[in-house]
């Protein structure tokens, strides 16, 4: 058994990357995704890469995968109905929400509430109160809790999220409110917001409860199904899944918490640009990920992605560790339409892997952003190294009929205004997690990958003004690379808001204490020795009077917090400053409100080893010419293609060029030039010599 596979999901193809831990040897597979059943092509996927490997199964020694299915679950409302039972008087906590309207100025007049996810009717309250610091004011009412469950169950809810105030402090009336809704529906699913995340903020920690409990019977029918089809591949495997924090979790963890999943695919991705571009020496980039249905982006510095405590999914505010990432409707299914007749528009629509764009040949009409690479030829007449053709012809039409003609234009410009309209679509959202976190782009190195990451890249970094690009050898599998880089991963909180003038630090330590077992505990049962086990702590801070608060690393050195707790404040002054160019350190005063730990069952990464540099020359590597529209001269020219080098080659080469690999193309525009490293990794960069074309 020395095979690992890393299995992503997309909205269009299923990507594997099967890494030999004996022999460093990698295979790279893709088949289209089946969105009805996913875990159909989670078996179609094992068995073409174990194919392609000449393998048995019983060599696959760990499966690790990264799903959309939770994510798509909360964009299409497709989660369970589900029932809530909150402390008297709270009924409407999902009603009253935020006072705060979302939008870039929070436009209330036209702002529309957004339905809850848990309907009122199907809102239960129950006696039974703690103070803030946890202490009972009254016992819980278990009369009440036993008859709300007997009407879920009457009603047919199979699902059933708890919320007391204050649980955060002090679990012990949601544990026993969940005994007793086992004991009179043990069919139901159950979640308490203790488990869920053990943080104040009643509204959010509510909704992100009620989410994960809505998650809960999708997510064990679709893990149950992926047991189911690994079993019939003939494997034994364990199985983990990516989380929204980047790293992974076993199928049993997943099964109490999907919502850790929520963000599920496009971590794994940030992660591997992490590891790729940290050993390539460029640990400063921006990451863009354009699959077949969106594009996403992110932020990573130093070699480490931003994470985010908190995030949105759509339109609910999510309570759960997350990589800071963006995402724009621009893949390369996605749909090029008239807005009035007149307005070009792409996205968010997409025309997924059925029927697919119109050059699949499937049955799709709409012309999408595939259909204008095919038009103006920056990819091949098919995918896959041959496995699916591509119809140009039905492309051209589709752009003709729905685009061109309408506008009065060229069916080549108007394909070139599809992938200019995507471009700028696409530079929007790098400058959300760059701009807007005070982070100029320029100063970066654009990561592409996804299957189309390389055909924009050269338009977006212009746009942006970057100075380099760095492709990795398989950008079309980035994401199934980046769940082999990861680590099993547990976070744990303990709220407890001090003034740093009135600090109870052997208060503070005790809750350390506590944090950091329970995480040993969360990673011992998912079967993890104490010496594969890392640990770090951290400490969320504020200044008083402040709303949100801040995460920064705590250094335990001597397995007290006492002597860490001062430089941890001087870190937050200096993060604070960082993030929103100010500092108030000597002027207020900073308060503490979180504790937390977080450990990392640590699994093997792959090994990235440097190679020589070979004697071949892009020469050597060319295939065939092929008519390249650019738009700087509204005309074709003819464009070297060349196949993708898989080792390095210190020779450069100049722009336009094609670069054509199994699992992706990319596009070197004018006025970039190639290289390829030792990693075998392209690092592109400004031409000194200008864009002239030849």
């Amino acid at each position: 058994m020395s095979w690992r596979i890393g299995i992503d999901t997309g909205g269009t193809f299923t990507d594997l990357v099967a890494l030999n831990d004996a022999t460093g040897e990698e295979k790279v597979f893709k088949t289209s995704s089946t969105p009805n059943d996913p875990s159909r092509a989670f078996l179609d996927g094992i068995q073409g890469v174990l194919d392609e490997i000449d393998a048995p199964a019983s060599d696959i020694a760990m499966l690790l995968h990264g799903t959309t299915v939770a994510t798509n679950a909360v964009l299409e409302g497709k989660y369970s109905r589900l029932g809530l039972i909150v402390s008297k008087g709270y009924r409407d906590m999902l009603e009253v929400a935020r006072q705060n309207v979302p939008g870039e100025f929070g436009a209330i007049s036209y702002w529309i509430k957004p339905p809850r996810i848990v309907p009122l009717e199907l809102v239960r309250e129950t006696d039974g109160r703690l103070n803030y610091r946890g202490e009972e004011l009254r016992p819980l009412d278990e009369k009440q809790i036993r008859l709300a469950a007997r009407e879920y169950r009457e009603l047919g809810v199979k699902a059933i999220a708890v919320s007391f105030i204050h649980s955060y402090q002090n679990p012990a009336h949601e544990e026993r409110a969940r005994e007793i809704i086992q004991d009179e529906y043990p069919d139901c699913f159950v979640s308490i917001s203790a488990d869920v995340i053990r943080e104040y903020r009643e509204y959010e920690r509510t909704l992100t409860t009620c989410l994960n409990t809505g998650l809960m019977p999708l997510l064990s029918t679709y893990l149950d199904r992926l047991g189911n089809r690994t079993r019939e591949a003939g494997t034994e495997a364990p199985l983990y899944v990516m989380k929204s924090s980047g790293g992974v979790a076993t199928v049993g963890e997943l099964i109490k918490r999907p919502i850790a999943a929520s963000l599920s695919g496009p971590a794994a991705g940030v992660i591997a640009a992490a590891a790729i571009s940290k050993v390539a020496g460029v640990e400063d980039v921006l990451t863009l990920d354009m699959g077949g249905t969106s594009t996403d982006m992110a932020l990573i510095e130093g070699g480490i992605p931003r994470l985010l405590t908190e995030g949105k999914i759509d339109i609910y505010d999510i309570k759960a560790p997350m990589i800071d990432m963006t995402t724009v409707g621009a893949g390369g299914g996605s749909i090029a339409w008239l807005a009035g007749s007149k307005a070009l528009r792409v996205g968010p629509q997409s025309a997924g892997s059925t029927p697919g764009p119109a050059c699949y040949g499937r049955g799709g009409t709409e012309p999408t952003i595939t259909d204008a690479n095919l038009v103006l030829g920056r990819i091949p007449p098919y995918l896959l190294g041959g496995s699916i053709p591509l119809d140009r012809e039905a492309a051209y039409d589709a752009i003709k009929t729905k685009i061109a003609e309408p506008l009065g234009l060229s069916v080549e410009k108007a394909a070139a205004g599809i992938l200019e309209i995507a471009t700028q679509n696409i530079s929007a959202g790098i400058r959300v997690v760059s701009v807007r976190r005070g982070r100029d782009p320029r100063n970066y190195a654009l990561f592409p990958f996804g299957g189309a990451g390389g055909l924009l890249v050269s338009p977006v970094a212009n746009a942006l003004d970057m100075k380099s690009i760095l492709v990795p050898a398989s950008p079309g599998a980035t994401a199934a690379a980046g769940l082999l880089y990861s680590d099993v991963r547990v976070d744990h909180v303990i709220t407890d808001v001090q003034r740093e003038d009135e600090l109870d630090v052997v208060k503070l330590n005790d809750e350390f204490l506590q944090v950091r077992n329970r995480v040993k505990e969360d990673l011992a049962s998912q079967g993890f020795a104490s010496e594969g086990i890392r640990l770090q702590a951290f400490i969320d801070m504020r200044y008083v009077g402040q709303a949100f608060e801040i995460r920064v690393p705590l250094y335990i050195l001597d397995g007290s917090i006492a002597s860490t707790i001062a430089g941890a404040i001087k870190n937050f002054h200096a993060t604070h400053e960082d993030q929103y160019g100010y500092s108030y350190e000597n002027k207020s005063l900073v308060e503490i409100v979180n504790i937390g730990v977080t450990g990392f069952g640590q699994l093997a990464p792959p090994r990235q080893l440097p190679k020589q540099y070979s004697v071949l020359k892009w020469s050597d590597l060319l295939k065939f010419t092929r008519p390249l529209y650019i738009s700087e001269v509204s005309d074709y020219v003819n464009c070297p293609v060349y196949e993708r080098p898989t080792e390095p080659i210190s020779e450069q080469l100049a722009g336009p060029a094609v670069i054509e690999q199994y699992d992706t193309t990319t596009v070197v525009e004018p006025g970039w030039v190639v290289t390829v490293n030792e990693y075998g990794h392209l690092l592109i960069t400004r031409n000194p010599e200008g864009g002239a074309i030849a």
